[in-house]
C-alpha cells in the first residue's frame, strides 16, 4: 500500500515536468533564447565585418516571447539606445516588431523588422534589411 502514494507523485511529476516542457516549446524554446552580446557587424554596402566599438556595448535578450536590446558606452554606462517588443520565429525567419525605442531609432517604431537567424555554438547570426531599407549582418557572442 505504501507503493500506490510513491507512484502516484512520481506519475504527478512527469506529467507536470512534460507539460512545462510542451509550454516551452509552443512559447518558443530554442537554442536562439538567451543574452547575447554584438560584437560584430557589416551595414549597408560594407565588404567586410567591423568589430563592434570596445567603447559600446549593446546586449540583446531574448526570451520566448519577446526580444529587447541595449547599447550603453562602457565607461560612463550611459545607455545610448534601446529597443524591443515581441518577435516570431518560423525556422531561421525571425520577425522583430518594435514596440520601443531609445534615442536614434524613432524611425523604426511600431515597425517590423524581418531577419534570418542561425545559431552556431555561442554565436547567433542575424541577417536581413531593416525597414528603412538598411541591409545589416550581425554576430552576438552568447554571454555566460
Amino acid at each position: 500500500m505504501k507503493k500506490a502514494p510513491i507512484v502516484i507523485v512520481v506519475a504527478a511529476v512527469v506529467l507536470t515536468a512534460t507539460l512545462v516542457a510542451q509550454q516551452q516549446i509552443a512559447k518558443g524554446s530554442g537554442t536562439h533564447l538567451g543574452t547575447w552580446q554584438l560584437i560584430s557587424t557589416k551595414y549597408g554596402d560594407a565588404k567586410d565585418f567591423t568589430d563592434f566599438p570596445k567603447e559600446q556595448r549593446r546586449i540583446k535578450l531574448i526570451t520566448a516571447t519577446h526580444f529587447t536590446w541595449v547599447q550603453y558606452n562602457a565607461d560612463t554606462r550611459n545607455v545610448e539606445s534601446t529597443a524591443g517588443g515581441p518577435y516570431t520565429l518560423d525556422g531561421g525567419s525571425y520577425t522583430e516588431t518594435i514596440e520601443f525605442v531609445g534615442t536614434g531609432m524613432e524611425t523604426y517604431l511600431g515597425k517590423k523588422q524581418s531577419f534570418t537567424i542561425k545559431v552556431d555554438g555561442d554565436k547567433l547570426y542575424q541577417s536581413g534589411q531593416l525597414s528603412d531599407g538598411l541591409k545589416i549582418e550581425e554576430v552576438w557572442q552568447r554571454l555566460k
